[in-house]
């Protein structure tokens, strides 16, 4: 490169940074004003997530039209020949599982638990890849056919932009989660015209947050978005509800039984639905074939009842009339669970919040007939426990009962129905909780995973500590028949604070703490000569295993005020012991390396693909990416010293073996090749002085 043209480069590269400067000045100014900075935010994330809940709307509205024709799906279905009547589900369902899976896997499936582990794992962070990878793969499914909701997708996009714009303007944690709830509301209340609904969906599923703090932008972002789907769709109800009054008090006791049959019916469903996820993940196919293979079934299944296709909309609001008859009922609840569970497991993009309101209608509208035809004269229609089973449904499934009962209450306007609302929305709810030892149908995709949303980062990271890890094989054992005053002299001399109790076949027996034993070590003249260590040892013991989660072994020790616990195998031979502090110290440690990735990974973020780019991380620090110089290939890191050579440290070294790129951790015995890149860090100085050498 020509003198020339390094001069026009450094003043394009220094002109690009002068505007950066003074972008970042702006926006640093406007935060100064914390509050209003906060409410100025999520008005932006409310109108955008408005905005993009009608574009989304849109969007499966084209792709309708370009599969089928115009016109609701069941009627566009019913009139298509064959071929397209499985073809069409087929297609979608292989185009979608293939282009989650290459560009956006977290794009897969719900949508919501997703969010809710970026939030409490992840302090906030979603890529913004995934606003339009989301929104694309979702309104394809929904379009074509699978059993999945809007809902869903709407939740992670808004989330996705929150999360943007928190990392553009560079918040606190604990903002990030905020913006991430706006954006969650905002898009909840566009996609029912529900904004009570969407905040507190936000607050109860999403953040589990009903601060001041929190709630306030929370609510702000949801009435802009319903502002925004308002003015595009006008201000009508979600649905037409049925004229409802309570016939009798005694009819309380149908909305209890329709409750408790709602809670048994949601745990099926989620059962369900993971086990198709299982199965369809243990099938060693490409995800192109198993969602082509499932969207020919879900079409083939459709042939016979064409209501379980896309959100359902228009068979709820039949049901909600009261015009579908008692077995068609039962028919399409286990239909539409069969349906939503295939397309969930075969790979399509969408939520599971509206085939919970289908279920739930289906079912209440069941039970309603069968419960109006048995005694009319003190019960409602049909279409009253539609309205109320979709509430409980929601309850059961996504443990927030006031969640469901709001937003059916604004989805509809009737507010005569809200009592049996509440009562049967409670009671399917601590059905399902019990059946589902308090996990929902988020928090168990979560689960699955290993991930303890309730617990946190902390949980989590303690988690990936195990008990062998830490097992300390030296440990204190003591005979049950030692003296007693033999046994306090052996605590005299030991820095020991368990001494566990063995019987002749070497069984563990009990445990004696050194806390214990204390009052004794100054009055071991008054102990009778023949005391045992049986005689002071404590039977109640609390053993752990292998397998024994980190965070259950630590609350044990808590709980119990106990410095170590003893680690025992099925036989209850004890094999070692792990202590408090090797715990805390293992999880300080995992913490710093967690963190710190976490920052590196950030920095690398804002760093361009030219090797001369560099970031300043700290006052007069510099971290860059730089190509490996001719000087360094084929050393050695420990040959290279860098730190004292150079004085620059070496943090990661991004490989391209065969066309794949991936990062290395640096060893000391790592050689660098000519296609490396270096991620350096040290002073300003110096990491422009490696620059220079490239």
């Amino acid at each position: 490169m020509s003198s020339t043209a390094h001069i026009a480069l450094a003043k394009k590269l220094r002109k690009r940074r002068e505007r950066y400067i003074w972008i970042q000045k702006i926006l640093l100014k406007i935060k100064s004003f914390d509050q209003l900075f906060v409410i100025i935010i999520a008005t932006i994330i409310g109108l955008f997530a408005g905005i993009i809940s009608a574009g989304f709307r849109s969007l499966i509205d084209l792709f309708r039209e370009l599969f089928w024709h115009k016109g609701a799906l069941i009627d566009v279905y019913r009139a298509a020949p064959l071929y397209l009547k499985i073809g069409v589900p087929a297609f979608g369902g292989g185009a979608v599982a293939w282009f989650v899976n290459r560009f956006a896997p977290e794009a897969k499936g719900h949508g919501v638990p997703e969010v809710m582990n970026a939030v409490a794992t992840q302090n906030g962070f979603i890529r913004m890849r995934v606003v339009i990878i989301k929104g694309f793969a979702s309104a394809m499914s929904i379009a074509t056919g699978a059993s999945v909701g809007r809902e869903g997708p709407i939740v992670q996009i808004g989330s996705a932009f929150g999360s943007t714009i928190g990392q553009l303007f560079q918040v606190s944690t604990r903002r990030m989660k905020t913006f991430i709830g706006c954006g969650a509301a905002a898009g909840i209340a566009a996609t029912f015209n529900a904004p009570i609904a969407g905040a507190l969906f936000a607050s109860e599923v999403i953040l589990g947050d009903f601060s001041a703090a929190a709630i306030g932008p929370i609510i702000v972002a949801s009435v802009f978005g319903t502002v925004v789907s308002r003015a595009i769709y006008g201000d009508f109800p979600a649905f037409i509800p049925p004229q409802y009054m309570l016939h009798s008090p005694l009819e309380i006791i149908f909305y209890v039984i329709l409750g408790v049959i709602t809670g048994v019916v949601a745990w099926i469903f989620i059962r369900t639905l993971y086990k198709s996820e299982d199965l369809f993940d243990s099938w060693k196919a490409h995800v192109a074939i198993k969602g082509l293979l499932g969207g020919a079934i879900l079409g083939i299944f459709a042939l016979y009842l064409p209501q379980v296709l896309g959100v359902g909309y228009e068979t709820m609001d039949i049901v909600l009339s009261g015009n579908i008859g008692f077995f068609l009922a039962v028919g399409l609840v286990f239909a539409k669970l069969f349906a939503t569970s295939l397309s969930m497991g075969f790979g399509a993009s969408g939520g599971v919040f509206a085939p919970s309101l289908f279920i739930g209608s289906m079912l209440g509208g069941a039970l309603g007939t069968l419960f109006h035809t048995m005694f009319p004269e003190i019960t409602a229609n049909s279409g009253a426990y539609a309205l109320v089973g979709m509430a409980a449904m929601v309850a059961a499934t996504t443990h927030a009962p006031i969640t469901a009962v709001l937003i059916i209450f604004e989805m509809t306007t009737e507010y005569s129905v809200i009592l049996p609302l509440m009562i049967s929305s409670i009671i399917a709810m601590i059905i399902s909780s019990y059946l589902l030892n308090d996990a929902n149908i988020y928090t168990i995709k979560l689960l699955r995973r290993g991930i303890d949303i309730f617990g946190g980062k902390d949980i989590n990271i303690l988690d990936k500590i195990s008990v062998s890890s830490l097992k300390n094989t030296l440990f204190e054992t003591v005979s049950e028949t030692l003296l007693l005053a033999d046994l306090l002299n052996i605590i005299s001399a030991s820095q020991g604070t368990n001494y566990y109790v063995k019987n002749e076949d070497d069984q563990l027996t009990g445990i004696i703490t050194h806390s214990s034993m204390r009052r004794y070590l100054n009055h071991h003249e008054d102990i009778p000569d023949d005391a045992q260590a049986s005689d002071m040892m404590n039977r109640n013991f609390t053993v752990i295993y292998d397998e024994t989660p980190i965070h259950e072994v630590l609350r044990l020790m808590i709980q119990m005020d106990l410095e170590a616990l003893p680690v025992v195998d099925t036989n209850n031979y004890m094999n070692g012991e792990v202590e408090r502090s090797s715990i805390m110290s293992q999880y300080q440690e995992s913490l710093i390396q967690v963190e710190s990735a976490k920052v590196i990974a950030k920095s690398i973020k804002f760093l361009k693909k030219q090797y001369h780019e560099k970031l300043e991380v700290l006052p007069g620090f510099n971290i860059a990416r730089i190509n490996t110089p001719s000087q360094f290939v084929n050393q050695t890191l420990k040959s290279l010293n860098a730190r004292q050579v150079y004085g620059v440290d070496i943090l990661l070294i991004r490989r391209n073996l065969d066309g794949k790129e991936f990062d290395v951790i640096p060893k000391p015995n790592d050689k660098l090749l000519l296609s490396d890149q270096l991620l350096v860090f040290g002073e300003r100085k110096k990491v422009d002085h490696i620059c220079s050498m490239i």
